[in-house]
């Protein structure tokens, strides 16, 4: 079919239906988007060293490695790149930027008036622990009387405490007992007429040990002067004895009596000990005067002038004869005045000798006699 020919000979356009005019004249609907693709996990595990290794050292940026992503270092922000699907997957070369420093706060300035209210709050704190401490003296003070009591009731009961555990284990318990007998001291007491008296006490506790069969056994012996007793723990007992000593014979019975100061007799005998003189008295009587005046004449000697004595003669409390040894006699008078009476017989022997004079007279010290 011909188309007609408009006038001017030009031929008209051809016709067209209304709805493809409309499709025409609208403009064309862009094309969505892609989703982006997911990084793979290589490329996650590239971003996080990269972000690692920008947090640890601000200063200095380090490249990371190739992926599809940018890396900024300002506070260790990473933020990825996303691209479309049908774009081809090509090294992306990450942007690193400049570390940017952190920004601090410049100290804010207080006020005058909050200076002074911090200063304040200060001194009030310091006042109160001031305070508190003051308190907690006052009570101690206050209460030492208290703490000093206690302790002093405490030291009490631990004293009887362990009094009583040490008494209970020495009475109940074999543990203190009696196993060894020592005697100390005895030259002419028999030692073992005492030991051999003490037998039954063996094996008994320490605490529970007579005294009084130790004071019979010891009593038993007239050489013994004094004595004591010590428990030496565990299993011992010693007893120190004192013997008498003696102080010259007396004539009893034609038997020469050895006695001491006390006129105790220590023993009998035929022969005399050279060193000790004989007493003589009137009846050999230990308690008569006599006898007592010649002990303290005795016991006022020096040694070495008592060593020299041969005979002591004691009829009266105020004629007291001396026998040297080699005869001289010394005329010695009453006790009295012992000291000074020393005195003159020591010059009187330096300047004459035994042997060279017969008499001393100190009977008199300032009128000594020489005969």
């Amino acid at each position: 079919m011909k188309r007609p020919v408009g006038p001017g000979g030009v031929t008209p356009p051809p016709r067209t239906s209304q709805p493809q005019a409309r499709a025409q004249s609208t403009p064309a609907k862009p094309a969505k988007a892609p989703k982006a693709a997911k990084p793979s996990r290589a490329e996650r595990k590239a971003l996080k060293s990269s972000a690692r290794a920008a947090s640890s050292s601000p200063q200095r940026p380090r490249a990371v490695p190739s992926g599809p992503a940018r890396v900024e270092t300002a506070g260790s922000r990473v933020q990825g790149i996303r691209r479309p699907a049908s774009e081809p997957s090509k090294p992306v070369t990450p942007v690193v930027t400049e570390a940017r420093k952190e920004s601090r706060r410049p100290a804010r300035r207080l006020t005058r008036a909050q200076q002074e209210a911090a200063e304040a709050k200060r001194k009030l704190k310091e006042a109160v622990k001031a305070r508190k401490a003051f308190e907690r003296d006052e009570v101690r003070r206050f209460t030492a009387h208290l703490r000093r009591r206690k302790i002093m009731w405490a030291s009490i009961a631990s004293t009887l405490a362990a009094v009583m555990v040490f008494v209970g284990i020495g009475v109940f318990t074999p543990v203190l007992a009696l196993q060894a007998i020592v005697v100390e001291g005895a030259t002419r007491v028999p030692a073992d007429q005492i030991r051999a008296a003490l037998q039954p006490q063996i094996n008994k506790p320490l605490p529970l040990v007579d005294m009084g069969a130790v004071r019979k056994a010891v009593e038993a012996q007239p050489l013994v002067k004094t004595y004591s007793t010590v428990a030496v723990p565990p299993h011992t007992l010693v007893i120190k004895i004192v013997e008498r000593s003696p102080i010259g014979y007396v004539m009893v019975n034609k038997d020469l009596t050895m006695v001491d100061p006390a006129g105790v007799v220590l023993e009998v005998s035929t022969e005399r000990i050279p060193g000790v003189p004989l007493i003589t008295v009137e009846g050999g009587d230990v308690k008569s005067k006599g006898f007592a005046a010649a002990i303290d004449v005795i016991l006022s000697l020096p040694s070495a002038l008592a060593g020299q004595l041969e005979e002591v003669i004691a009829n009266t409390t105020d004629d007291v004869t001396l026998v040297l040894v080699g005869g001289a006699r010394v005329f010695w008078g009453g006790p009295e005045n012992a000291a000074m009476k020393n005195r003159v017989l020591s010059q009187l022997l330096a300047v004459n000798p035994v042997g060279s004079v017969s008499e001393y007279d100190v009977s008199s010290p300032k009128t000594a006699v020489v005969r």
